[in-house]
């Protein structure tokens, strides 16, 4: 076996183990309209490099040119499909038949020249739509993404420079097989590695939200917030700039509970959530506390913003109007703590301060805001 073959079968192994590492994230919800694509391309690759090893054979180098054109057609429609963009089904079909005709007749008639460049132009038009989808159209961005979108860069030259090589220099380029010898299995092996890396990013950033936040208004929950917050608690404490806490209730609740059920008065929390997220400003933060509790952070804030903020709330929550409450019944209110920070920076014995403030304003007639003493 020749040290070429070696290095066909390894290419073709290497394909086929990220074919089958697709399995292991089959099932995820992230994975689902595109993982196919991808596994798809990874076998295409496969099987392109296997008849790749009988090049004296007119049909076995015809499938292995359709299944190598086929693998550049399907990153493009994973691509697609992880950006969120709609398949153009028949351009995509097109593409892909104009490329392996082109490229299947002139590697027959064993013109390497004009593969290479027609090769190059295929890429062109595939790769750089791919590599702007991903950088700069796809929800949730990762990490790999963004690595994924630059090993492309890095095709996208690879096969630029062959054609530059080839029109300049072809006796260097045919003789020394750099290109494809040398960088081809690491570009192969990084787009796989980032496109499933991608995947799994993905289910972190899933599982981190679902920790940090509340399930029923997609506010931050109490874990949350406390890590948001202690990081800026940081940058203030340093520069001793102000800062406040509104900790608000939602005044005769459970009434709402008990009169109208426990459905209805979900969907009153998700339209007072929705309001108080409404009148506020990054990087101002709101978390649901727990039951019928907010919690409000505003950082860089002196007591006159705090209390402005606060009557603002108090104003767009009274003016709510919910078609599942019946409309004379008494407008929403909140009761409404707050406490400031400087030169005391402890969100805990903060929060207790806004919490007594709280329940002063409750026990003086409630819908007020009270200031938590020092």
């Amino acid at each position: 076996m020749t040290a070429e073959q070696i290095y066909i079968l390894g290419m073709m192994q290497l394909a086929l183990v990220f074919f089958l590492a697709c399995y292991r994230l089959r099932g995820q919800p992230q994975t689902v309209g595109s993982l196919g694509f991808l596994q798809l391309a990874f076998l295409a690759d496969a099987i392109s490099w296997l008849f790749y090893l009988w090049p004296e054979w007119p049909a076995a180098v015809v499938i292995s040119n359709l299944f190598s054109c086929a693998n550049l057609w399907l990153l493009a429609a994973f691509a697609m499909r992880r950006a969120a963009v709609p398949l153009p089904v028949f351009w995509l079909c097109a593409g892909f038949v104009l490329h392996a005709s082109w490229y299947s007749y002139f590697a027959v008639l064993q013109y390497q020249h004009f593969v290479w460049h027609g090769q190059t132009v295929a890429s062109l038009l595939v790769l750089l739509p791919v590599i702007r989808l991903m950088l700069w159209h796809k929800p949730q961005r990762t990490r790999s993404d963004f690595w994924f979108a630059l090993t492309l860069v890095v095709w996208v030259l690879v096969v630029l420079v062959r054609s530059v090589l080839l029109l300049l220099a072809p006796h260097w380029l045919l003789s020394s097989q750099l290109v494809t010898q040398a960088i081809w299995p690491g570009v192969m092996a990084a787009y796989a590695i980032f496109a499933l890396t991608g995947y799994l990013e993905e289910n972190q950033q899933q599982l981190k939200g679902e920790a940090t936040h509340d399930p029923l208004t997609a506010l931050l929950n109490r874990r949350g917030f406390f890590e948001a917050v202690n990081l800026q608690l940081v940058r203030l404490a340093a520069k001793q700039q102000p800062a406040a806490l509104l900790l608000m209730d939602l005044d005769y609740f459970k009434q709402v509970n008990d009169e109208f059920g426990h459905d209805v008065g979900d969907e009153v929390l998700i339209a007072v959530a929705n309001c108080l997220q409404q009148q506020l400003k990054t990087p101002q933060l709101l978390a649901r506390f727990g039951g019928e509790e907010f919690l409000v952070f505003l950082p860089d804030t002196d007591l006159a913003g705090a209390q402005l903020t606060a009557a603002q709330m108090l104003a767009a929550v009274a003016e709510l109007n919910l078609p599942q409450l019946p409309s004379g019944r008494a407008p929403l209110s909140l009761s409404i703590g707050i406490a400031r920070f400087g030169p005391d920076y402890d969100l805990s014995r903060q929060l207790k301060n806004a919490d007594l403030a709280m329940y002063q304003a409750k026990q003086n007639g409630r819908s007020r805001v009270e200031l938590a003493s020092r």
